[in-house]
């Protein structure tokens, strides 16, 4: 039997798995069942982000993740200071919205918030879909 060379291993594993990757396929991160028939929760985020007189401050990072389904979302604040984004997840009542905000001039310190699924205010629920809302209100201090 003919013996294949290190190269070329290395070369044949890294195009499966860029063929892999291209269609979805991973086994680095947990599969989150999610799909047609998995009951989901919809959750409209907004929120505002001042300074310390309560002046809005635009172009601030927001970075909004959960706990326990992967998920990363980085948005900016508009002109006034303010953010929207609508998510959809599978139902998980136990999952936490985590919200950092970083000034990305170097003026302000960063600020996290951790926001439960069961403190957000529910606007609707159905056997199948359960509707949240959340207003996030963060002040950044200067340096």
């Amino acid at each position: 039997m003919k013996k294949v060379s290190h190269k070329f291993r290395v070369w044949f594993n890294a195009m499966i798995a860029a063929v892999q990757g291209l269609f979805g396929i991973t086994s680095c991160i947990a599969p989150v069942m999610y799909g047609p028939g998995v009951p989901e929760d919809t959750i409209e985020v907004e929120g505002e982000v001042t300074n310390e007189e309560g002046e809005p401050l635009e172009s601030m990072q927001v970075v909004i993740n959960t706990a326990r389904v992967r998920m990363n979302d980085t948005i900016y604040t508009n002109a006034e200071g303010e953010i929207e984004r609508h998510y959809g997840f599978p139902q998980t009542a136990n999952d936490t919205l985590l919200v950092e905000v970083n000034d990305t001039t170097g003026v302000y310190e960063s600020e996290k918030v951790a926001v439960p699924f069961a403190e957000m205010t529910k606007e609707n629920e159905t056997d199948w879909e359960r509707e949240y809302s959340v207003d996030i209100k963060v002040q950044l201090k200067k340096k």
